[in-house]
């Protein structure tokens, strides 16, 4: 293997999942390994920067078996470190050897699920949003009706008019319009060396002519859904001169499987792009959320001059002093507002919303901060869900909209989407998230800049793509925008204050070698409730041991 992964996640059996994260834990712990029971997870994780562990056992992925070949079909080269096991104590016995040794991997390093075919032709990632929607030959019954044994590209996530990227040096040899009932609607067609050909179908608009030369990455067209498609994508079609003449495909045309020829693209290219565009600091800051249920007190500042905190995120109801005294303890500070208002008494309009915030926006903005998160968990039924908005997609309308009525008087603001309360949908309480935010990617593409949540309750979830991971799924949706993770917490009772604060601090460790994270917000303070059981201080002022492990970091 050329290099080493700079990421690894653990790939376990979702039977008995919680048996076999206690096998891993120290392993996982000691080697800060991700976690999943998600074989689509393990190859999203960070790619192409990752090698998958693998534990393996008959009839361990139902739904992906054999796993080797699954692998060798979906992870893009991924190196795989496959364990063959029969129970966890097995598994928890050849870790326990693997920590002893200092030997991540053991005794070889992990190696690609396949060769890339014809090494000496790939294809950059056509579009700036990481995602496969539907795989290369996927639903053979359904496309059975056109002669084909199943999908004949890849569908690759790109919402409307987002940039499509040319994925190898090559001319152009057709542009069509999308007239006539062509299925492809607006698509290009590209010629490129030794046979090659790529097709980007379902365009808005071409932005290349028919005979130009292009570059691998050059812009060529922008998205939409034109043609025989039901939303937004782009379509990518790959053919290979006589490949189906000579047996190399089951496709006709010389059709032929892009998805091992493709190369996404790096965290330090899309890094690039955020840091120099959208960001001056060359790291995630250290941040804490301020006192909830009153105004921030003399002992909530000694706790952030103590834990050298960099960033404070607030609501609208602080006050002008509070702005000054985070300034005097640090100046250059990082202050994000939350703007906030009542939604659990009946509709509440856009135009409402932003008169109500108005006043309080002015206050922070007339103090010099910049960043704003525009509402608070939309999902919950407690924050406008299912009276003011019944979806996603119409959040991201009221979002659109209040933005639009408050950028004018607050022209250098940074206006963000605010953070989802994370978890699948309870009647008369939360709306999934993962579904709330799909149906309001078109309104996300135009915030500034993206909030979330990250909660974990166990060590070994603190670097799980389910738990302290979780927002990568937005580092990989949404390339061009900056992330702030706008509250994180283990908020388990059953977990003690010393072991959050080592959780804590390892986490803000990880993140400030993540590219894209721009600041990340422990949950909380301090709570005038005094009920939190993740506070960095008590109700009587002395600083817990969360305080202790954050001002560690820089001794």
């Amino acid at each position: 293997m050329v290099g080493s992964p700079r990421y690894q996640i653990i790939l376990l059996p979702v039977q008995g999942y919680w048996e076999w994260v206690q096998a891993v834990r120290d392993y996982a712990i000691h080697f800060h390994v991700s976690l999943t029971p998600k074989p689509e997870n393990a190859v999203n994780f960070h790619y192409p920067d990752q090698a998958i562990t693998v534990v393996d056992l008959p009839g361990a992925y139902p739904d992906h078996d054999p796993i080797e070949e699954w692998f060798a079909e979906n992870s893009l080269q991924v190196p795989l470190d496959i364990i063959e096991v029969t129970n966890p104590l097995q598994l928890r016995t050849i870790l326990a050897d693997r920590i002893s040794n200092n030997r991540r991997y053991g005794d070889a390093d992990p190696s690609p699920a396949s060769e890339i075919a014809a090494a000496d032709f790939s294809l950059v990632w056509p579009t700036d949003y990481q995602s496969i929607t539907q795989p290369f030959a996927a639903n053979p019954d359904l496309y059975s009706r056109w002669g084909l044994p199943g999908h004949e590209g890849l569908d690759i996530r790109a919402p409307m008019n987002a940039f499509v990227y040319a994925c190898a040096d090559g001319e152009v040899y057709r542009v069509h319009n999308g007239t006539g009932g062509e299925p492809y609607g607006i698509h290009v067609r590209i010629r490129h060396r030794d046979g090659y050909k790529t097709i980007y179908a379902h365009l808005n608009q071409a932005l290349v002519h028919s005979g130009q030369n292009v570059k691998a990455g050059d812009v060529i067209g922008l998205a939409d859904s034109t043609g025989n498609s039901s939303g937004s994508h782009l379509h990518l079609t790959l053919k290979k001169e006589g490949a189906t003449a000579s047996g190399e495909t089951n496709f006709p045309h010389d059709i032929i499987d892009p998805t091992p020829y493709l190369v996404k693209k790096t965290a330090e290219r899309i890094a690039q792009f955020r840091y120099d565009e959208t960001w001056s600091h060359d790291k995630a800051l250290v941040g804490v959320v301020a006192r909830q249920g009153g105004p921030m007190e003399d002992a909530d500042w000694e706790v952030v001059r103590a834990a050298r905190v960099e960033a404070l995120k607030m609501t609208t109801n602080h006050t002008s002093e509070d702005i000054t005294r985070a300034r005097q303890i640090k100046r250059d500070m990082l202050i994000v507002v939350q703007l906030t208002a009542d939604l659990s008494g009946g509709p509440v309009s856009a135009a409402r919303f932003a008169d109500i915030v108005d006043n309080h926006m002015w206050r922070s903005y007339s103090q010099g901060v910049r960043y704003f998160e525009v509402h608070d968990s939309p999902n919950l039924t407690a924050q406008g869900y299912g009276v003011t908005w019944q979806n996603g997609r119409e959040f991201g309308q009221w979002f659109l909209e209040v933005v639009g009525l408050l950028r004018p008087q607050f022209p250098e603001a940074h206006f963000g989407w605010p953070a989802l309360y994370p978890g699948s949908s309870i009647s008369g309480i939360r709306f999934d998230d993962e579904a709330f935010l799909e149906s309001a990617e078109g309104a996300v593409r135009h915030a500034d800049w993206i909030g979330c949540r990250c909660y974990w309750c166990s060590e070994a979830d603190l670097f799980s793509v389910d738990g302290g991971l979780s927002y990568q799924r937005y580092l990989d949706g949404w390339a061009d925008k900056l992330l702030m993770i706008t509250g994180f917490s283990n908020p388990s009772p059953g977990v003690g204050l010393h072991q959050k604060g080592s959780q804590y601090l390892q986490y803000f460790r990880h993140l400030q070698t993540e590219p894209g994270v721009g600041a990340a917000f422990a949950e909380t303070i301090s709570s005038a409730g005094g009920t939190i059981n993740h506070v960095w201080r008590t109700e009587d002022g002395r600083p817990t041991p969360i305080v202790t492990a954050m001002a560690s970091r820089l001794a």
